[in-house]
């Protein structure tokens, strides 16, 4: 190929990237979140709209994008979902890639997140077809799986007592004492293909344990439970608040 016909190949090369929207910089990746929040009893024993007010928006905190998920009896029977929200500014809204306008959206944004669990939770609350039960578990694998790739620096909040009961599982009675009983329960689940995937997530959970037990020793079974059970799904170990 003569060196006039590599300089035209290379050219329209360089010009259909330029069409394509190419840049010389990698793509920066995204920071996938995702929030749960309890719409059980739960949220009879404890101000979870007030939970929500202190902590959301500083969970937010360098996350592009964030997936709603609901704790109740049924997760799909319930009509209460909304699709994942981004945080970000980007060109389409602000042109002139000024920062002071990019941080007023970016914190109106943090603001209808709150809002949007807000709904959520009102919206499971007034449910009567998911009102018996509690899976945890469920709302868990709903929101890993509609936040895309819960991955690498990934969060994920949790505002819950965490005391799943459902047909497959009762927290509040089933034999977890030893390790041995955890790790059956656990391994029975991830059989059935019922552990969220979340490799690399940090995990933090607000409320557990609230009105669960008196008995600290079950507190104490239920939170190894967990403990193991995001450590099966892949998360970074648990921070209890």
């Amino acid at each position: 190929m003569s060196r006039i016909l590599i300089a035209v190949a290379a050219l329209l090369a360089c010009t259909a990237c330029l069409a394509a929207g190419c840049t010389g910089a990698p793509p920066k990746p995204v920071r996938s979140c995702g929030l749960v929040v309890d719409a059980t009893s739960f949220s009879r024993n404890t101000d979870v709209p007030q939970k929500l007010k202190a902590a959301v928006p500083k969970f937010l905190g360098g996350c592009d994008r964030v997936a709603f998920g609901v704790i109740s009896g049924a997760i799909g029977a319930s009509d209460c979902r909304h699709e994942p929200m981004g945080l970000v500014a980007g060109p389409e809204d602000n042109a002139q890639d000024n920062p002071t306008r990019a941080g007023q959206i970016n914190l109106q944004r943090k603001v209808s997140a709150v809002k949007t669990m807000n709904d959520l939770l009102a919206c499971a609350l007034g449910e009567k077809a998911t009102r018996n039960g509690s899976d945890v578990i469920g709302a868990l694998i709903g929101t890993a799986r509609q936040a895309g790739a819960l991955d690498g620096s990934a969060k994920l909040l949790v505002i819950s007592d965490m005391a799943h009961r459902t047909k497959e599982l009762n927290l509040y009675t089933a034999e977890i004492g030893s390790p041995a009983e955890r790790l059956a329960i656990i391994s029975g689940l991830q059989q059935a293909n019922r552990l969220p995937q979340l490799s690399g997530v940090h995990v933090t959970i607000i409320g557990f344990g609230i009105g669960v037990t008196p008995e600290a020793v079950r507190q104490q079974q239920i939170r190894d439970f967990w403990d193991l059970l995001f450590q099966k799904s892949g998360a970074l170990p648990v921070t209890y608040l």
